[in-house]
């Protein structure tokens, strides 16, 4: 009796583990916003509320001129009546996602395992950061898009002039405001990692402390009043009429012009994700 020889069996080929690189940790927590559901309750109810704004604020607008003469038609100053009123709301909405980018994985300790993904970390900040970046903006570019539209069919001087160069920063500008300050709310976030702490310090720095501050009249103030974010980086949205009136009403020492403002809050964004990106390298999650 002759054994049937049997051929070896092939050798099992191992499939590369998958290269962990900056797009796939984009990538990676793109679905992790996508994937709660306040993300779309937060970006709906801002949508709404700007739309009902400029609606309110068009429907108003014969009520807006000034010794019964209505401002010229399509200029800066009036559109701004249809965008500003939501300006600072749909920042603190979008604030809200923003934080939750982060802090909701302290608080679930998911976080844990993302950093046991990408030991090196600070992936994991700069990609957080830029999805926050990317969908705030984009939220608040349609959002204002659509004030526009909305206002410009209720109220025909409501419509920009396109030719006015301050009517183009006034415009492009009230997005890219709103996408700063929740880009201002992640930092906050990844440095206190709590999503209550980050809310609160937010709107109380925004809503309370600047406004505090703009009414107490101390001299050394008048250096600091220029240099609050959000008051500084409110003035690359607002028309050029509306600078010269608040400083002629308002006590500081100097100041900023429109970008300049802007500046100042980029630099808070910088110095708190420089922060929080020291804190993420240093310190246990």
């Amino acid at each position: 009796m002759s054994a049937t020889a049997t051929s070896p069996a092939p050798a099992r080929t191992r499939t590369p583990a998958a290269r962990v690189s900056f797009p796939r940790v984009v990538r990676s927590e793109w679905i992790k916003l996508w994937t709660v559901r306040s993300t779309y309750w937060v970006i709906g109810i801002t949508f709404v509320v700007m739309l009902l704004l400029a609606w309110a604020m068009a429907a108003a607008f014969s009520m807006m001129g000034v010794n019964g003469e209505e401002p010229a038609a399509g200029s800066a100053s009036v559109v701004y009546a249809a965008l500003g009123p939501a300006q600072m709301f749909a920042s603190l909405t979008l604030v809200v996602v923003a934080a939750l980018v982060v802090t909701g994985e302290y608080g679930t300790g998911q976080i844990r395992s993302t950093l046991t993904a990408v030991p090196t970390r600070l992936p994991v900040l700069w990609a957080k950061g830029l999805v926050v970046l990317v969908v705030s903006f984009v939220t608040a570019a349609v959002g204002t898009g659509l004030q526009l539209l909305l206002a410009g069919a209720i109220q025909p001087a409501m419509r920009p002039d396109w030719s006015d160069p301050e009517m183009l920063r006034v415009v492009a500008a009230t997005p890219l405001y709103i996408a700063t300050v929740a880009l201002l709310g992640f930092a906050l976030g990844a440095l206190v990692r709590n999503t209550a702490a980050t809310i609160t310090i937010v709107i109380g720095f925004v809503l309370v402390i600047e406004n505090v501050l703009a009414a107490v009249p101390w001299k050394p103030l008048e250096w600091v009043r220029p240099f609050l974010p959000a008051s500084a980086g409110a003035r690359v949205t607002s028309p050029q009429e509306y600078l010269d009136m608040a400083g002629e009403m308002s006590r500081q020492a100097v100041n900023l012009s429109p970008w300049e403002g802007y500046a100042v809050l980029v630099g808070w964004v910088v110095l708190l994700v420089a922060l929080a990106a020291v804190r993420l390298r240093t310190r246990d999650a």
